[in-house]
C-alpha cells in the first residue's frame, strides 16, 4: 500500500478522534470553570446573608425576642436569594429562576436551627380554590419560608424509670426535661463544667483561677435619645440581664433612674422596688461568680442523678438505639475519664457535637428530599457530604449553610454548598468572643496576641461591644472607647493562634486568665436564654 493511502487512512481515523478529544477537553475546562464560578457566587451570596444578619441583629435592641430573631433571619435569607440572583446577573422577577436551584438555607443558632426552604401552600381545607380569585395566597403555590425551630435535642431511656430529653447548645449549656426516676420529673438547665471548684465557704475557682464575687460596676457609652446630639454618646454604668442591658442614670444624684433602650426609646423602671433591684446589680455585678457557682452545683446534681447515662441510652423517635458514631458505646456522657467536659476529647463534648450533627443532617436531608419530590422535576436534589472542617465550624459557632443544586455545568450537574460562620452575634459566647482591654494603652486585643500577658490592667468584654452602632442609621457611635490593637485586631499579624486547648495556652498567665474567665462567665450568665421552649429569666424583685 502506498504511503499516500496510509496517510489518508490515518487522517480518516485520527481526525475524528482528535476532534472528539478536543471537544471533551474543552467540555472539562468549561466544567471546571463553571464550578469555580458557581462556588464563588455561592460563597459571596452566603457571606452577604451573614453580614445582613449581623447588621440587623447587632443594632436591634429587641433582637433577643423570638419574633425579632425570625424577622432578622428571614431578611438574611432574602438577602441571600437576591444576592445569588445578582451573582448570576439576574434581577427582579428573573432572579426567581435561580432560586429554583436553592433547596434549603440553614441558620444554625445557639441551641437549635432554622431551615429556610420552599414549601407548597395548602389552603384547600380552609378555602375553596375559587372562593376568592383576588386572594393573596393561592392553593398549591410555591412559597419560601422558615420551618419550625429544631432544637439540638436527644431522648434517653434506661432501666430505673429514666426517660429524659436533653437539649444541647454550642457551648456547655444543657436543659434536661423528663423523668429521672419513678415520679421524679426534672426540668433543669445549666452549664455543665468540670474545671470549676466550689469550697464550703462559697469561694469559686475555675481552672485554678479564683473568681471574685463581684466585679463592681461596668460602664459603656450609648446613644441617649433624650440627650442632644452634641452630648452623645453618654457613659453610663450598666449590667446585662437576660440579654438586656440596664443603665443607671445618676445625672440627678437625689433621683437616680434605671432604664433600658428598646426600639430607640428609653424605658424606665416603673417602681422603686425594681429600681433598687437593678441598681444593686449594676453597682455590684456578680454575674461571673454566679455563672461558675451555679455550674459547680449543677454539675454535681447531674452527676448524682444521671451520672450513669451512657451513649447507647440515646434512642430515636421509634425507641430504637441510634447507631451513629458518638451515640453507640458504654461511655458515660457526664464522666470525665476522657477529659474535662470543656475539652474536645471529653465524653460530654464528643456526644454533644454528635447530637448537633445528627439533628442537622437528619432534618436537612428530609427537607432537601421533600424539595426534590415536590419541586425537583427531572433534577436530582440530595444532601451533599459536608467536610469535617465545615462540620467543625457549624458545631462551634452560629452559621449560615446554603445549598445550590441542579445547575448544568458542562459534563456535570452542580451540587454545591457553602458554610459561613457568624462570629459577630449576640446568640452565643464562644472562646473567641472575648476581647481583652489593657488600661495602660487603652486598647483592646485578641486573646492570642503575642506577649499580651506582659501588658497590665486586663479587663475582658464581648467582641460585639466594640462594633460600630447606630441609633437611627444616621448617628453612629461606639459602645466602648478603646482603640483596636493594630497587631491583633487590624491586621492580625502579631498573633499566635491557639491550637485547640485554650486552657493550656493560659497556663502561667494568671492575670490574663482571670480577666478572660471572668468576662466569659459574665457574658454567658447574662445571655438571653430559651431552652427546650422555656424562657429562662433571672430572679426579679
Amino acid at each position: 500500500m502506498k504511503i499516500q493511502s496510509l496517510a489518508i487512512i490515518f487522517v480518516i481515523i485520527i481526525l475524528p478522534i482528535s476532534i472528539l478529544l478536543s471537544e471533551y477537553t474543552q467540555a472539562l475546562i468549561t466544567t471546571v470553570s463553571l464550578q469555580t464560578s458557581y462556588n464563588s457566587s455561592l460563597i459571596s451570596a452566603t457571606y452577604d446573608a451573614v453580614v445582613a444578619y449581623q447588621l440587623n441583629s447587632i443594632n436591634d435592641s429587641s433582637t433577643d425576642i423570638t419574633n425579632s430573631k425570625i424577622r432578622d433571619i428571614e431578611a438574611s435569607a432574602n438577602t441571600f436569594l437576591t444576592s445569588i440572583g445578582n451573582q448570576f446577573k439576574m434581577s427582579g422577577e428573573s432572579s426567581k429562576a435561580i432560586n429554583e436551584y436553592v433547596p434549603a438555607i440553614v441558620f444554625t443558632m445557639y441551641d437549635g436551627y432554622y431551615i429556610y426552604s420552599p414549601y407548597e401552600n395548602d389552603i384547600s381545607d380552609i378555602y375553596s380554590p375559587d372562593a376568592n380569585p383576588d386572594a393573596s395566597y393561592i392553593d398549591g403555590e410555591r412559597l419560601d419560608g422558615l420551618k419550625p425551630y429544631v432544637y439540638y435535642s436527644c431522648r434517653y431511656t434506661r432501666p430505673g424509670g429514666v426517660d429524659v430529653v436533653i437539649t444541647y447548645s454550642l457551648d456547655n449549656y444543657i436543659t434536661i426535661q423528663g423523668y429521672v426516676g419513678p415520679g421524679n420529673y426534672w426540668n433543669k438547665s445549666g452549664y455543665f463544667l468540670d474545671k470549676v471548684s466550689l469550697d464550703g465557704s462559697g469561694n469559686v475557682t475555675y481552672d485554678g483561677i479564683p473568681i471574685d464575687r463581684s466585679e463592681g460596676a461596668l460602664t459603656e457609652q450609648i446613644y441617649d435619645p433624650d440627650r442632644p446630639l452634641a452630648e452623645n454618646p453618654v457613659t453610663y454604668k450598666y449590667a446585662k440581664i437576660n440579654g438586656t442591658k440596664y443603665y443607671l442614670d445618676e445625672t440627678d444624684p437625689s433621683n437616680p433612674q434605671v432604664f433600658y433602650i428598646q426600639n430607640g426609646e428609653k424605658n424606665y423602671s416603673p417602681s422603686k422596688s425594681e429600681l433598687d433591684y437593678y441598681k444593686g446589680i449594676i453597682e455590684n455585678n456578680t454575674s461571673a461568680y454566679e455563672y461558675y457557682r451555679n455550674a459547680a452545683e449543677f454539675r454535681e446534681e447531674v452527676r448524682n442523678v444521671l451520672g450513669d447515662l451512657t451513649f447507647d441510652n440515646a434512642v430515636d423517635e421509634n425507641d430504637a438505639n441510634i447507631d451513629v458514631n458518638g451515640f453507640n458505646g458504654t461511655d458515660k456522657i457526664f464522666d470525665d475519664s476522657n477529659g474535662d467536659a470543656e475539652e474536645e476529647s471529653s465524653n460530654f463534648t464528643t456526644h454533644r457535637t454528635a447530637v448537633i450533627r445528627y439533628t442537622i443532617e437528619k432534618n436537612l436531608s428530609i427537607a432537601i428530599a421533600n424539595y426534590d419530590q415536590k419541586f425537583g422535576g427531572s433534577t436530582s436534589f440530595s444532601m451533599p457530604n459536608l467536610s469535617e472542617e465545615d462540620w467543625y465550624k457549624i458545631i462551634n459557632q452560629t452559621s449560615v449553610i446554603t445549598f445550590l443544586q441542579g445547575l448544568p455545568m458542562g459534563t456535570k450537574i452542580y451540587n454545591g454548598y457553602a458554610v459561613i460562620t457568624n462570629d459577630t452575634n449576640k446568640d452565643v459566647v464562644t472562646n473567641d468572643s472575648i476581647y481583652i482591654v489593657t488600661s495602660g494603652d487603652n486598647t483592646y486585643h485578641r486573646l492570642d496576641e503575642t506577649d499580651l500577658e506582659n501588658s497590665s490592667g486586663f479587663m475582658g468584654y464581648l467582641n460585639i461591644d466594640f462594633e460600630k452602632r447606630t441609633n437611627d442609621n444616621t448617628n453612629y457611635y461606639y459602645s466602648r472607647p478603646e482603640t483596636a490593637s493594630y497587631t491583633s485586631i487590624v491586621n492580625q499579624t502579631g498573633t499566635s493562634p491557639i491550637e485547640g486547648d485554650i486552657y493550656q495556652y493560659l497556663q502561667g498567665k494568671t492575670a490574663l486568665a482571670k480577666a478572660y474567665y471572668t468576662a466569659l462567665g459574665r457574658e454567658r450568665y447574662s445571655m438571653f436564654r430559651v431552652s427546650g421552649g422555656i424562657t429562662i429569666y433571672p430572679t426579679g424583685p
